[in-house]
């Protein structure tokens, strides 16, 4: 491998030590620079890569999906296979997630603000793949990808209900019209 000759003199000398200067400097920056290998254990990430990972069972078979909303929002709404547990929950909660310390989390919650939240929990509990959906649920349904939608759910069950009721309600209607006829011939 060829060798770089400097020639003996002050300015040369110094213009190699300037640019050693920058290349620490530069290091430097990119270590205390916020996204860039600040923080190596979370990722924020778009709801296309997120439906991704979902869906690339081979590259990420052990795939926790964590919901940080309310029980009441969760059943609104929420994406397949989701985990529920509330933010205000996740600190005392913590254990019943220990099998997926090292395996991939996506943390979601309804625009992006608490699943932060919630990441830096669990990277402050020493989990180390944890990604973050931005844009929350808001984003996957705008996105048009598949969730569990369980407004329409409760919608279909007062329907049947009355349906059984209507049903139930003309069968003793025409057993009584049927009784009054049968003493009518006797």
């Amino acid at each position: 491998m060829p060798r770089i000759k400097f020639k003996k003199n002050k300015r040369s000398r110094s213009t190699l030590y300037l640019i050693v200067f920058l290349l620490f400097l530069i290091q430097f920056y990119n270590f205390t620079s916020s996204g860039i290998a600040a923080d190596p254990v979370r990722t924020d990430i778009s709801v296309q890569v997120a439906n991704d990972m979902i869906n690339n069972n081979t590259a990420y078979p052990d795939l926790l999906v964590l919901d940080v909303r309310t029980i009441e929002e969760f059943n609104t709404n929420h994406l397949y296979n989701a985990t529920l547990i509330p933010l205000v929950e996740l600190a005392g909660r913590l254990g019943e997630l220990v099998a997926y310390n090292d395996t991939e989390i996506i943390v979601y919650c309804r625009s992006g603000s608490r699943s932060l939240e919630a990441s830096n929990t669990l990277v402050a509990n020493n989990f180390s793949k944890i990604f973050n959906m931005l844009g929350g649920i808001n984003a996957w349904i705008a996105a048009g990808y598949d969730y569990e939608d369980l407004l329409s759910i409760d919608f279909a069950l007062p329907v049947f209900l009355a349906s059984i009721l209507g049903i139930i309600f003309a069968l003793v209607l025409f057993s009584k019209r049927r009784w009054k006829l049968a003493k009518f011939y006797w």
